[in-house]
């Protein structure tokens, strides 16, 4: 399924350096962190739990919490990215 979200630009910027240094595509961060959310929930009826929470994440913290505390978590790893470029500024710079 396909969904649209609206993200602060910098972020974005952000998280899409990071995943690229990782080798990963944005879409794999962000299916990873849905799953990491949706493993602390509290299961229904039916459920298992899946994983344990990621560091600095808690099953009883808000959506709101939740979303503050990743974006906390995009912007330390934007801090120790070894490139500071955003990902077309990197890959212009390697063509030329």
């Amino acid at each position: 399924m396909k969904a649209t979200i609206d993200v602060p630009d910098t972020l974005y910027r952000r998280v899409k350096a990071q995943a690229a240094m990782d080798g990963r595509a944005v879409r794999e961060v962000t299916i990873e962190l849905y799953e990491h959310w949706l493993a602390d929930q509290v299961p229904t009826e039916g459920q298992e739990r899946e994983a344990s929470a990621p560091p600095g994440l808690r099953p009883s913290m808000t959506g709101a919490e939740w979303l503050a505390r990743w974006q906390e978590l995009g912007e330390e790893t934007a801090r120790k990215a070894v490139d500071p470029r955003v990902t077309s500024e990197i890959l212009l710079s390697e063509r030329r």
